[in-house]
């Protein structure tokens, strides 16, 4: 390794001091046996004479003011040499060589934990649980970002020679600027070990993460072939693409069929927008007459949900479980995607707008699973009512029908004295997921509260027209969370996700399949929830089933899967209100459905609907002993 100036300049003097030392000696010699020998000389001719050249020898005395005199100057000499040393170490054991001072010139490492816990730096990202947290490394362009106290441990290492530990207030004290990256905490099951490599080169600046993995070209190979393997080049593809070779993102096309004139999704969304545009003031107006008409505006924020017939069991669930807890929701506005949904909503009395032109063509029916082509198509009605809403000036908290209120959940988000969340633009329900499509962030879709500023218009505008993305996705939701993380990036809009586990306000899915100690809390009553989303569950059927069984349910029979003009009594129109009596009960429904799902009592008695049957209450002594007696009078 090539010495820098400064070790140069220690040497030559070392290498001076050592010639001086030794000139020294040799001169302090000579002079003390001149001196010697002229003192026999004197003493000789004192004397009569003598010979001049007899030998002498030196006192001990004087022999032991000699050694004093060189250890002495061997002990300055060896100080001096060791100094050196320490200095070529310290200037030759730097953690980056100089050709990396530009962008790494030095590094520390903090608490991840800590890190992103601090409320100064909340990224609104959720934590990653289940692993033990690695530290965050903060890498330094400059001298001057190091912290004063810390620039040789930056630069150098701790004692050891291993990167030095401090706290995050430490660690950005110097920082004008702060850039970070998310890197994947363990592997998950759709994103399995990898041997991932990460660069950072000098160059243009970039807020992007390009991604290349050993892999076949995807154009000249076909499905099954498209797998990692070592032997194959890295070649570059998208971000979000899984080892197995499935790229979870893929470009929606133009043309289906262009020899049939099958339009694809591109094309079906120019169609969309333009129905959108063109209708687009005469809704805002028409809107804005609503609300004002019926006040349904509560501290400048509305509620707004979607349905078609297939999910209006569910919308009618959630208006009879707020009335009968007396929850104010005279500012929900549903927005309709067929005249029979529309007939229920009105006959709840909650404010309702059917834009037919833009929804009127979605299908009615219910999907039977996530991501099927209905729940695609429904994509559309969730993205326009709030994209409506938000450009007319109104805060929106967006939400599903599948969920229940236990209490209201617009008193967390209008609470001036929760001060760490009044400064985000959008703030989500965890989703639970931890798949790369929706990672860091695993926003939910179906449960978020959006102010109505520049920042936060803008994300659904962008949604709106990447339409053709969403529909070739089959859901919105990770197409919005891509957008929100390159919003994030842009303009610093500022995005917030209630993590699952640290905080117990928005359960929904994950904990009623996975997390039963907060499943416990509810039915029990201890929880601090305001909501139960029921996410992560297949269909209708299963939703309605799990809700009964929660306490949760307060439809009458007699309004699933009927005419809702049937139930006006003299078969009139149905009117504002006119069917709460028929529909809602004031008290909840309940009935067992599965022992191995949450439920307000034990159902100890019923089936179980997964595999593994891991009862959700633990079957009591009495319930024992009769299942036992109930088994010996069968045999």
């Amino acid at each position: 390794m090539a010495w820098s100036y400064k070790a140069k300049s220690i040497a030559i003097l070392i290498t001076l001091i050592k010639i001086s030392a030794i000139s020294f000696y040799v001169g302090y010699i000579n002079a003390v046996n001149e001196t010697l020998n002229n003192n026999v000389s004197v003493t000789n001719n004192l004397n009569g004479g003598g010979d001049a050249d007899c030998a002498t020898s030196i006192t001990p005395s004087l022999q032991k003011r000699i050694d004093a005199r060189l250890m002495e100057a061997w002990t300055t000499m060896e100080q001096v040499d060791n100094n050196n040393s320490e200095s070529h170490n310290t200037d030759t054991g730097k953690l980056f060589p100089d050709t990396v001072k530009s962008y790494a010139a030095g590094i520390l490492s903090v608490s991840g934990k800590e890190f992103l816990s601090d409320p100064n730096y909340d990224f609104g990202v959720p934590f990653k649980h289940g692993y033990d947290y690695a530290d965050a490394l903060i890498l330094y362009n400059s001298e001057q970002a190091i912290p004063n106290s810390l620039e040789h441990e930056a630069s150098h290492g701790d004692k050891h020679g291993h990167i030095a530990k401090t706290s995050v207030s430490t660690a950005l004290s110097n920082c004008d600027a702060m850039n970070v990256i998310f890197l994947p905490l363990g592997h998950t099951q759709t994103r399995p070990p990898m041997n991932d490599c990460y660069t950072i080169v000098g160059d243009y600046e970039d807020y992007h993460i390009n991604r290349w993995f050993r892999m076949p070209n995807f154009d000249t190979t076909n499905k099954k072939e498209r797998e990692l393997k070592h032997s194959h080049p890295l070649r570059h593809f998208g971000r979000v693409t899984l080892p197995k070779g499935i790229a979870e993102f893929d470009i929606p096309e133009l043309w289906k069929n262009q020899k049939r004139g099958q339009k694809g999704f591109v094309l079906d969304h120019f169609e969309a927008m333009r129905t959108f545009l063109e209708n687009f003031d005469t809704v805002q107006k028409e809107l804005k007459q609503l609300i004002t008409k019926r006040n349904a505006v509560r501290n400048n924020t509305v509620v707004v949900m979607t349905v078609n017939i297939g999910q209006s069991e569910l919308l009618a669930n959630f208006v009879c479980a707020a009335r009968s807890r007396g929850l104010d929701i005279s500012n929900v506005v549903v927005f309709p995607t067929d005249i029979e949904s529309k007939t229920l909503a009105e006959g709840l009395g909650v404010t309702t707008y059917f834009d037919e032109k833009n929804l009127g063509a979605l299908p009615k029916g219910e999907a039977k699973m996530y991501g099927d082509p209905i729940f695609a198509s429904m994509m559309q009605a969730k993205i326009l009512c709030v994209v409506y809403m938000i450009n007319l000036g109104y805060d929106v908290l967006f939400q599903d029908v599948d969920i229940v209120w236990f209490k209201d959940p617009l008193s967390f988000f209008h609470d001036e004295s929760n001060t760490a969340i009044q400064n985000f633009d959008i703030m989500f329900q965890h989703d639970g997921s931890g798949q790369m499509r929706y990672n860091p962030l695993s926003a939910n879709s179906g449960f978020y509260y959006v102010r109505a500023n520049k920042k936060a218009q803008y994300v659904f505008t962008s949604l709106l027209y990447d339409g053709a993305f969403v529909r070739k996705c089959k859901s919105h939701q990770q197409v919005l969370v891509q957008i929100l993380l390159e919003h994030s990036s842009f303009f610093g809009t500022k995005v917030k996700v209630f993590d699952k586990v640290e905080t117990d306000m928005f359960p929904g899915g994950f904990h009623y399949h996975q997390d039963w100690d907060v499943m416990h809390d509810i039915v029990s009553g201890k929880s601090n929830a305001y909501i139960l989303h029921m996410s992560w569950t297949e269909n209708k059927d299963n939703k309605l089933k799990f809700l009964r069984q929660m306490g949760e349910w307060y439809v009458q029979d007699q309004c699933i899967g009927h005419d809702y003009l049937e139930l006006v009594e003299g078969g009139g129109q149905v009117t504002d209100g006119s069917l709460i009596n028929q529909c809602c009960s004031a008290e909840p429904i309940f009935s067992c459905h599965f022992r191995d799902k949450p439920s307000k009592e034990p159902c100890f008695n019923s089936p179980c609907i997964d595999k593994r049957c891991r009862q959700f209450w633990k079957p009591t002594d009495k319930f024992v002993a009769e299942l036992k007696a109930k088994r010996k009078a069968l045999n």
